[in-house]
Formats: structure tokens, sequence, C-alpha cells
């Protein structure tokens, strides 16, 4: 029944749409532009008539100018953008109507939408300062910052802003709060109210939790009532994070170093030097890059087991470098394609090796690629669980009968337990651990952000 009456409301704004589209087009044909004759258009069927009765301002003009519009072919185009339209707003407004109805029932639906609402009027608040400063001819950070003061800000740019330009004199703080503009201001930073509450809350979440201390459940509330360090606390002192920690720095410390130094290596020899099998080998790396590492995992099990890896941390830099040459190596490759041989020619002419040319030449002009390519190297160990889990929960050959298995896993194994494990069930722990993790990667992200960026964008222009 909701369905039926879904498509009836749809079928009714449609025709109501497609007159308004006709009747407006008969308004430009006979020139009339006030209000009045577009607002009496919007009334079904009377618009209708009532635009065709209007006078033409030009008398050159008659009712044969205008019965194209209703040609079969304009008719349908009519429809078909005014269902379109209705279709699409359609989509847009059941979700919201629901999220409206949930929050009359659910708190923390009711706290997300206080808080897009909030985030959404300061939004708005600061872009239509910036707006008002503007007009007046006023741009910069100043006045953005400006806009950060809610409502105040307005009075004070119309105080301190005096309009630079004769034409700009008479602007008034009534001018930026158009109706086209508003809508215009609302859709855009509502947009980004909605990004900034699906990656904020989250993260408050998270925060919240790890300060929460509860162990068997997880918190209803976005934020705990009593704070506390408790699950910190538990953290170092009864499990073995700080070991984990360890094992999963040094992985990626190898990882990073050796397998850069590799595949930096093999990316010069690709890009500069004429051999046999070039093209092959390069088409044979980037078919092995097809492939998920997953495919491989019992062939890795087996050939761990024969040579006694099977629970060692650092046996799995093997798996991590050799899994990242494909893909690296391309990258690289077409970043150093761009380096103009020329430098190389020029440096040979003056007596420099082949060594010394890639020492003192290429690898300084490489520097975004390849901190693009050891951050990622880097990055790799934290946040891979299939195959620590997969490879490190055996012991080691050799090891006594009370052997703790704990106290060879990496992170991503260890925090998992804590959420995984029904003898373990600790949610604090798990976000708090989360946390100190999280915190470094992202600062050493932003540190780099220029050069993972240059890399990125400089590695994906030529291969």
């Amino acid at each position: 029944m909701t369905l039926i009456i879904l498509l009836i409301v749809i079928v009714v704004f449609t025709a109501l749409l497609t007159q308004y589209f006709g009747s407006f087009e008969i308004l430009k044909i006979k020139d009339l532009h006030d209000t009045k004759s577009k607002l009496l258009t919007l009334i079904p069927v009377y618009g209708h008539f009532y635009t065709k009765k209007l006078p033409f301002k030009n008398r050159e003009y008659e009712q044969r100018h205008y019965d194209h519009i209703y040609s079969g072919e304009l008719v349908s185009k009519r429809i078909g953008i005014s269902f379109l339209i209705v279709t699409l707003i359609t989509l847009v407004l059941i979700p919201i109507s629901v999220i409206f109805n949930l929050s009359f029932k659910n708190n923390a639906m009711r706290a997300l939408l206080v808080t897009f609402v909030i985030i959404l009027l300061f939004l708005l608040n600061q872009g239509l300062t910036v707006d008002f400063a503007k007009k007046r001819g006023y741009e910069g950070t100043k006045y953005g910052l400006i806009g950060l003061i809610p409502i105040a800000s307005f009075f004070i740019i119309n105080k301190i802003c005096v309009a630079k330009k004769s034409n700009l004199k008479g602007r008034k703080l009534i001018d930026v709060f158009r109706p086209k503009n508003i809508i215009q201001r609302i859709l855009i930073q509502g947009e980004i109210a909605l990004m900034a509450i699906i990656v904020i809350v989250p993260v408050i979440y998270i925060f919240g939790m790890a300060f929460s201390d509860v162990q068997s459940g997880v918190p209803n509330t976005i934020w705990p009532d009593s704070p506390n360090m408790n699950a910190f606390k538990r953290l170092f002192n009864e499990t073995k994070f700080t070991t984990w920690y360890k094992n999963t720095l040094i992985i990626a410390i190898i990882n990073m170093v050796i397998g850069t130094l590799i595949i930096t290596g093999a990316s010069y020899v690709f890009a500069r030097f004429k051999f046999k099998g070039k093209k092959a080998g390069l088409l044979s790396i980037l078919v092995l890059q097809a492939f998920p590492s997953f495919m491989g995992l019992l062939a890795m099990y087996i050939l761990f087991w024969k040579f006694g890896l099977l629970g060692k941390p650092t046996a799995l830099t093997i798996l991590y470098i050799g899994g990242s040459i494909p893909g690296n190596i391309w990258l690289i490759k077409g970043f150093l394609d761009q380096i103009p041989k020329d430098l190389d020619e020029s440096a040979m002419i003056d007596g420099a090796s082949k060594v010394k040319i890639f020492a003192k030449i290429i690898l300084p002009l490489a520097v975004p690629i390849l901190t693009f390519v050891a951050v990622s190297m880097f990055m790799a160990p934290w946040m891979d669980y299939m195959l620590p889990g997969y490879l490190l929960n055996h012991a080691p050959a050799g090891s006594p009968a009370d052997y703790d298995i704990q106290q060879q896993w990496t992170l991503a194994v260890g925090i998992f337990n804590f959420i995984n494990d029904t003898n373990s069930l600790d949610y604090s722990a798990f976000a708090a651990a989360a946390l100190i993790v999280g915190m470094p990667i992202a600062v050493l992200y932003m540190a780099f952000q220029k050069y993972l960026i240059e890399g990125i964008m400089a590695g994906a222009t030529k291969g």
C-alpha cells in the first residue's frame, strides 16, 4: 500500500512539474517575467489555461508561435526530465524522513541529527559571512576566521568592511540572505557537514569507548559519563601489547628499508637499461600483481612449515616485500621514466659511473615517489591481519610445551583477539589500542603528505 501511494505521489508531481515547464516556456515566448505569472503556473490545470490566456507583449507573435511546445517530442522530454527530478528528490527525501523518524525513537540518532544541524548552521554562518565580506570587496583568511563567530560575525563585517568600490556602497546585510544564495549554501555546507559527521563521529566514538571501561559490551553512548584510564592500564599491565607493538615495528622497519632498496634498484634497471626479456619481465610482473595474495596462503603455509619459519614474526617480511614488488616497480619506473635521460648522459660525459648517477642524480629527484613507497611499505604490517593470523598462530619448531604463543603475535592479531575471543573480550582495550596505533600513523601521513601526493600523482602519469 505504501509503495502504491509513493508511485501515485511521483506521478502527480511529475505531471505538475511537466505542466510548469510547459507554461514557463509559454511565458518566455510571451516575454512575461513577473513573479505573479510564474507562481500562478504552479496551480494544477488552472495555471496552464491562465498562461495561455495571457496577452503577448509583442503583437507580432500569435498562438501558432508556441504550438510547437506541445509536440510529442518536446512533451516526452519534459515528462522524462520531470520524472527524473521527482525520482531524485524522492530518493533524497526518503532517507531524510527515515532519519527524522528514528531520531524521535533513538537517542543516538537524535544526537547525530542535532550534531549535524549544529555543524550545518555553523558552516552556513561562516560561508554567508565570507560571502558578505566578498560582496564588500574583502577577501582573505581573516574574514573566514571572523565567520567562525556565530551571528555576530555579520555585524562585525558590516562595521569593519567598508565597500571599496562606489558600486558596492549600497550593499546591505540582507543582500546575502537571498533565498537562492541560502539554498546553494545549505546544499554545499550540508554535504560538508554530512562528511564531517561520517568522519568525526566514529573517531569520537572510539575515543569514548577507550575511556569508558567497557569489557563485555559495546557502549550505547558516544561519550562516557565518567571517563577513566582503566582500559589503557589493562592494555599495558595485563596484555602483551608492548611485545606486539615491538614485533610489528621491527617487521615494518625491515619491510620499509629492505623492500624500498630492492624495489628502487629493480625499477632503476627497468627504467634506464635495455636488455633481452625486459618487456616480458615487466608484463610478467604486471600479471603477478593481478592475483590476490590470499590465493597463495596454502603454498605460503607449506613453505613456512618446511623451512621452519612458522611462528617467527620477522619471516613475514619475505611475504610483504615479495608481494609489494610488482606494483611498486611499475610505480617507481613510471616516475623514473619522466626524469630526462639527458641528465644521465651529461653525467657520463663528466666521468660519472652508473652507480654515482643513480646515487647523486636519480635518487634526489625521485624523493617523492620513494617516500610514498617507503611509507606504504611501513604501513602494510600495521594493518594486515590475514597473513600474521594464519602464520603466527603456531608455536615455532622446537619451542617448549609451556611456550606462550601470544608473544609472537603482531598488533593486528593481538588487538583483534580483544573482540574475537570470548575469554578475552575487552572493547575498551580494543579502542585504546586502536588509538595508540592509529595516532602515530596519522601523524606520519600528515608529516609526509606533500611527498605522498606528489608521489601518487607523478608515478601514475606514465608507465
